[in-house]
């Protein structure tokens, strides 16, 4: 049975609602990358990428946990950095609005671009003071925004490391999602959204990696499915819907947790015993020949032609860490994560990256 209920905003005091008169505005500064003899290639940051991004332009941005955010226009990188605008060098998400602005999620709250300007939006503050969290679960701080999506009123939403989700209209934020899934050892919820995805009827779906499985929003209410539904587990760590509007979901590779696909009215899950090359799953994307790939967690980059597992191979060599994957304007499949960049072209995977010597 599906759990369902409508939204009740929570403003949790004055401290929820904050607008834009604390917000930092930055002219663009960058740095053009030149640490490598050929332009199109840089050096991977110490802890690699993190998710990447193609605009509608067709430019490429890539953000890093690290190393700030890289722009590709197709010739050169350029790197955007804390010294020069970003909240964070440690950057978890990217998104575009409706009106072509840039968002970017990082670990201390938000950054957007205009093509011309930054500006610096904190999210509401949180008090993470615990020493159950800084000893077992360092990696939930709520003031970091893991997740990102644009609804179809171009509000931003925003999936926190601990604190659930917000609604951002521009000048105020809404809390949503917060007392979800299992409450942690010291009797607080934690709520761990690391990503969202809007669907094609404009449905937003929330994962929850703290057991609070998968909540769909139609713009009234939280629809919420959990292994009882038909999930394969609970800790829930990506989501994509494909060209048919299948929902695709990742999990964090738990117990019997596998990739689990939506149609809309029945789930099914693959397993290992299917032939799913790896369960931590962490990205997922459909091609034009409708091959889903499937980027894994201590695992090798993966392709379901709908009947059957392969691990992907070029220059006779697999992929290993994969945490995004997506296309350019020439149909090129990039994948990427903790050991680089690299760039299908369907014939061969280009490095778009060196590794730091």
């Amino acid at each position: 049975m599906k759990l369902e209920f409508s939204i009740t905003p929570i403003l949790i005091l004055s401290s929820l609602l904050i607008s834009c008169n604390g917000q930092i505005k930055s002219d663009n500064k960058a740095t053009t990358v030149t640490n490598s003899p050929e332009p199109n290639i840089i050096s991977v940051p110490e802890n690699g990428f993190s998710s990447g991004l193609l605009d509608n332009k067709g430019n490429i941005w890539f953000t890093s946990n690290g190393g700030g955010v890289f722009f590709f226009d197709g010739t050169a990188f350029t790197n955007y950095t804390k010294e020069d605008v970003l909240s964070s060098n440690q950057v978890f998400s990217i998104i575009e609005d409706n009106k072509n602005n840039l968002w970017f999620g990082t670990q201390n709250g938000l950054t957007s671009y205009n093509g011309t300007r930054f500006e610096l939006i904190p999210l509401p503050f949180q008090d993470t003071t615990s020493a159950w969290l800084d000893k077992v679960y360092p990696v939930i701080n709520p003031n970091a925004a893991h997740a990102l999506a644009v609804d179809q009123d171009d509000n931003i939403w925003i999936g926190t490391a601990g604190g659930g989700a917000y609604r951002y209209d521009g000048k105020y934020f809404k809390s949503f999602l917060s007392n979800i899934g299992r409450k942690q050892e010291d009797s607080l919820y934690h709520n761990w959204i690391p990503f969202i995805r809007e669907d094609k009827e404009g449905h937003l779906w929330f994962a929850s990696m703290t057991h609070g499985g998968v909540h769909r929003f139609d713009g009234e209410k939280f629809t919420q499915f959990l292994t009882k539904d038909g999930l394969s587990d609970n800790q829930v760590r990506t989501i994509y819907c494909d060209k048919s509007g299948n929902i695709w979901i990742g999990f964090n590779g738990n117990r019997n947790s596998g990739l689990t696909v939506y149609d809309g009215k029945t789930f099914k899950t693959y397993s290992e015993a299917d032939g799913l090359c790896n369960k931590r799953i962490r990205a997922i994307y459909e091609d034009k020949s409708g091959n889903i790939w499937l980027g894994a967690s201590l695992g090798k980059l993966c392709i379901f032609d709908g009947q059957n597992f392969s691990e992907f191979i070029s220059n006779g060599l697999t992929y290993s860490d994969i945490l995004f994957i997506l296309n350019d304007s020439e149909d090129n499949v990039w994948f990427g994560g903790k050991n680089g960049i690299w760039k299908f072209d369907g014939r061969t995977a280009i490095k778009m990256t060196q590794d730091n010597s």
